[in-house]
């Protein structure tokens, strides 16, 4: 079985019916400064998506599995939970769900961070796994000709008081897949030439002949009289004979 490597999105896009997280490109792989999407209300979600932008999985390979993960992705180290700003008793209710390309899966991870700083993976980054793996296609179907598509989403369900809630960029998603057969080349014919036939001598009368398997007899090939030989003959009788 073999992998992608784990990759950070490209883009973000709005989940119907949520309001989005604020500063979502901060999430994005491409990005150096600030590292969290920040929310502090419910109701809230997005959509990353585009890991796999340049034909990571090869075309015609069946995906095994796939992972969200936690990885180093310049100054973030993916995780998800509140700020160090959160009141002891303000809390939040987050979950995670991943995208085909077309349809999302169910809630494979909900969870209620409580207080300031409560992270989820923690400990967080060398590729710890939030949700799915290597077998694992969380109840949807994967083509890799969609894999641009491919993306996670991050809900914040409820709230109490007004903590502050972070998704910190080195969140990735990672592809399991098993390679299609390559196909065997067919051999190409190769003709072999039939041989042209060598003309046989026979003897009729004691006159030889030459002959061939076209016309039967060659002409111009008769070289014996009985068994005088035309040289012999020509000078007996005075004259050549051709």
């Amino acid at each position: 079985m073999a992998s992608t490597s784990s990759l950070g999105p490209l883009s973000n896009a709005s989940v119907a019916g949520k309001t989005n997280w604020s500063f979502p490109v901060r999430i994005h792989r491409d990005q150096t400064a600030s590292s969290s999407a920040v929310a502090t209300a419910a109701n809230r979600a997005t959509l990353w998506y585009n890991c796999f932008d340049s034909g990571q999985i090869p075309a015609g390979a069946t995906i095994d599995g796939i992972e969200l993960v936690s990885t180093t992705i310049a100054t973030g180290t993916g995780n998800i939970g509140t700020a160090g700003s959160t009141g002891p008793t303000e809390s939040a209710t987050l979950s995670i769900r991943l995208y085909n390309g077309s349809s999302y899966s169910s809630s494979l991870y909900s969870d209620t961070f409580v207080g300031p700083n409560d992270r989820y993976p923690s400990p967080n980054g060398s590729g710890q796994v939030l949700v799915g793996g290597p077998t694992n296609l969380v109840g949807l179907s994967w083509d890799p000709a969609n894999q641009a598509d491919f993306g996670f989403r991050i809900d914040v369900d409820s709230i109490t008081l007004t903590p502050v809630v972070v998704a910190v960029r080195g969140l990735a998603l990672k592809v399991y897949y098993t390679e299609g057969a390559t196909p065997t080349p067919t051999p190409s014919q190769t003709i072999t030439p039939t041989p042209t036939p060598t003309p046989t001598p026979t003897t009729s009368g004691g006159v030889t002949y030459l002959l061939d398997s076209i016309n039967n007899v060659a002409p111009n090939t008769i070289n014996k009289i009985g068994s005088i030989l035309l040289s012999d003959a020509s000078k007996i009788i005075g004259q050549s004979i051709s």
